[in-house]
């Protein structure tokens, strides 16, 4: 009897856990639900958003059948004012990305990576900042943009740099435009169609009593135009891009067409990027990893840069993969994009690429994201592939002209009112930056060094200044003096490359600044602008000429060209003298320069250095 009473107890005890256990179960499948019928609830239904706002219309993708409080929240239910509590009015903003853009059910995990991104902590720019300033000589630490504190450097980089990074919120509605900065989502994938934009200016010039009723898209068309708020600062690389180069402020010295930014900033045309010129996008090359970021942190730009010519240019068959060997990312863009999904992708040494894919004959095809047109990449020509140029990067040949601003002079004025972009207030005390001379010329070249590889690339003065931190605190020294260049990737492009003459003949690819190269019987140069007393160099250079020490950089595995280099680049540069670049001397240089000495006849010339 007792043990009947026994097996009961314990048959009740489970039909307990058995009923627990079945109405957790029923009480997660009605949330899960209520959730999702929640995302299902179209923008035309019986909620209280409707009955204010009416019909919203304009959604793209999966956001045409979301409810208003799947990214704004609030409260649907509520027909009072109460349903605005809790409201997100502009979704996307890095403060609200995890409640919104990266809830469950939505984009999961993107709010970590964009966080992370080097678009969002600026490290990289942090870094050289603050050990030009003397607060830090490491230049590779990690830093991030919004815990800067009160020192010059932080207050010098909250005044001028702070504006660009991702976390900037977007604090008012309104499409994208030149003047844009940060916005965290919406930096990228907020595009306004025509209707939306005369419903939104409708509704501002009625001093926000006109609800509009087009809502904006958030979409994959993410355009040049996403980019350029903040790529035209700085190294200047949309504009670049585009073929523009800035002008000094209150310039005369225009020479064609001109073109000025909402910013007042006036640039004239040089030349654009063939890529530019083929209709391609930044993120035809930059993919979803590279402009989201990857969750990594990286200390600068060139760390978190995968992509690299030789991806799409190369002379081997590639590696490809079939649609269902593409990572999920991967292939939800692809049907998000709707592009092909039966042919197989190219795998570069960033990954797969999406819009490039093999032919039935193995030539590599591009295919432009937005406009979906199609062209035949074209293979790295026999210069490229030759034993003189094997350390030479692509951009080294290829880059047609960067911008240079030769000197810099940044002081604090304790008199003026200046913004702060991270705490957007203004307070007295104002950081002011003087460039003078912008040049758009061949870069200079240098080494960078990754693991233990070497390689010749394009170099700007990065920060070539005078520091006047007195004004600042009674601690600090006068005046500072700067020389650092700073390895560049300017984004002009063209599909011939420089001339022999334009490196072995040109002073400012060596380092030396402007000036005479004589390469005559005795091989010197004369510079033509000013010695700077600092250094007892030209304003302009990196190096003096023919000098082994070495120069400043704002990386640590970067360096000038050495005296050995410096001497055989001119030595090609004396045989050009009386060698055409194309002659058959010159091409047998670019195979076997040691070679090339052997067949030297009485008219050759021996190099001699003053």
């Amino acid at each position: 009897m007792a043990t009947i009473t026994r097996m009961g107890k314990k048959n009740k005890k489970i039909r307990n856990y058995y009923q627990l256990w079945v109405i957790s179960f029923l009480a997660f499948i009605f949330l899960v639900g209520t959730y999702f019928y929640s995302l299902s609830i179209s923008s035309d239904d019986n909620s209280s958003c409707a009955s204010c706002h009416g019909k919203m219309i304009g959604f793209s993708g999966g956001h045409t059948d979301l409810s208003c409080i799947s990214c704004h929240l609030g409260n649907d239910l509520d027909f009072s004012k109460s349903a605005h509590e809790n409201m997100i009015s502009i979704p996307g903003n890095l403060d609200n990305v995890s409640k919104t853009c990266s809830q469950v059910g939505c984009h999961v995990g993107i709010d970590h990576r964009v966080q992370n991104s080097l678009m969002n902590t600026m490290s990289g720019v942090v870094a050289v900042d603050k050990h030009i300033f003397g607060e830090s000589m490491d230049l590779n630490a990690i830093h991030h943009i919004e815990s800067l504190g009160s020192s010059a450097s932080d207050t010098h980089l909250k005044q001028l740099c702070a504006s660009c990074h991702l976390g900037n919120k977007k604090n008012e509605t309104g499409p994208i435009s030149e003047l844009s900065r940060g916005g965290g989502c919406n930096a990228c994938h907020l595009n306004y169609s025509k209707k939306a934009i005369v419903s939104h200016n409708k509704y501002v010039d009625s001093e926000y009593d006109d609800l509009p009723n087009i809502h904006p898209k958030l979409s994959l068309n993410v355009t040049n135009n996403h980019c350029f708020g903040c790529h035209s600062r700085s190294a200047r690389i949309s504009t670049n891009y585009e073929g523009w180069h800035e002008l000094e402020k209150n310039s005369k010295n225009e020479r064609g067409r001109t073109r000025r930014l909402e910013d007042g900033r006036l640039f004239e045309f040089i030349k654009e990027d063939v890529h530019h010129k083929l209709g391609l996008n930044c993120i035809d090359c930059h993919n979803a990893n590279e402009v989201m970021g990857d969750g990594i942190y990286y200390a600068h730009q060139e760390n978190a840069v995968k992509i690299t010519c030789t991806d799409c240019h190369k002379n081997d068959i590639p590696k490809s993969v079939l649609f269902d060997e593409l990572d999920a990312e991967s292939q939800k863009i692809i049907e998000l994009r709707k592009m092909d999904t039966t042919v197989k992708y190219v795998v570069g040494k960033s990954g797969p690429m999406i819009n490039v894919h093999t032919n039935s004959v193995n030539s590599m095809i591009f295919v432009n994201k937005l406009s979906k047109e199609e062209h035949v990449l074209s293979k790295p020509s026999w210069q490229c592939t030759q034993n003189a140029h094997i350390r030479l990067a692509c951009e080294t040949c290829h880059t047609s002209w960067s911008p240079q601003c030769v000197s810099c002079h940044t002081s604090f004025d304790t008199s003026q009112m200046r913004y702060n972009h991270i705490s957007h207030l203004e307070y007295k005390g104002k950081w002011i930056e003087k460039g003078a001379i912008y040049l758009s010329e061949f870069p200079t070249l240098g080494i960078v060094s990754d693991q233990e590889i070497e390689k010749i690339k394009t170099f700007i003065q990065g920060m070539t200044m005078e520091l006047d931190l007195s004004d600042f605190s009674v601690d600090s020294p006068k005046k500072k003096h700067f020389r650092y260049f700073a390895p560049t990737f300017s984004h002009t492009i063209s599909s011939k490359g420089q001339t022999c003459s334009n490196c072995h003949k040109n002073p400012v690819a060596l380092g030396y600044g402007r000036g005479e190269l004589h390469l005559n019987d005795v091989v010197s140069f004369t510079p033509s602008m000013k010695i700077d007393t600092n250094d007892n160099l030209p304003i302009d250079a990196w190096i003096g000429f023919l000098s082994n020490e070495k120069g400043n950089s704002t990386r640590t595995n970067t360096r000038n060209l050495n005296k050995v280099e410096q001497i055989k680049i001119l030595r090609v540069g004396k045989c050009l003298s009386c060698h055409e670049d194309n002659s058959q001397v010159s091409k047998l240089m670019l195979k076997d320069f040691e070679n090339a000495l052997l067949q030297k006849t009485e008219q050759c010339r021996d190099m001699k250095l003053k």
